[in-house]
């Protein structure tokens, strides 16, 4: 399913539009602050699974979109999360891009913890539960990386 290309403000402040994430593979994980255990957890899985591509590592980007932050948390998650976009949006619209982000039992916001794969075209490829194997997560990527003659 395509992924619509909203307006979100990146933890330097800046404006940050999701067609920037064209042309690279992009991990995606939605949750609300604070960011608890489970969501530093799933932020380290991201992590690990992008460096386990090795050389195939910068096709991938990590992203983190949070609702309600302001721009210290963002620069927060910046810190400790080097190579992560931390981004953030208005309300209305996370709610409008989080329906884009739907599984079986939920939007992104409804269902927090899951990750997301968009596919260098702007596609939702893939999701993984909130407890999901990183090993299986990172065979995925390496096919799809493998396969894949874009980003």
């Amino acid at each position: 399913r395509p992924v619509g290309d909203a307006g979100l403000t990146a933890a330097d402040g800046a404006p940050f539009r999701l067609k920037t994430l064209r042309g690279k593979w992009a991990l995606v994980y939605f949750n609300p602050l604070p960011c608890a255990e489970a969501c530093r957890y799933n932020l380290y899985k991201m992590q690990q699974v992008r460096l386990a591509q090795g050389r195939d590592a910068p096709r991938v980007e990590r992203v983190l979109i949070v609702a309600g932050a302001g721009g210290a948390a963002l620069r927060e998650f910046a810190q400790h999360y080097p190579g992560l976009l931390a981004l953030s949006g208005a309300r209305a619209t996370l709610q409008s891009l989080a329906r884009e982000f739907v599984s079986s039992q939920g939007t992104a916001l409804e269902v927090p913890g899951r990750v997301y794969l968009i596919d260098p075209i702007g596609n939702l490829v893939l999701s993984y539960a909130p407890d999901a194997d990183p090993s299986g997560m990172r065979k995925d990527l390496a096919r799809l990386l493998r396969l894949s003659q874009v980003g």
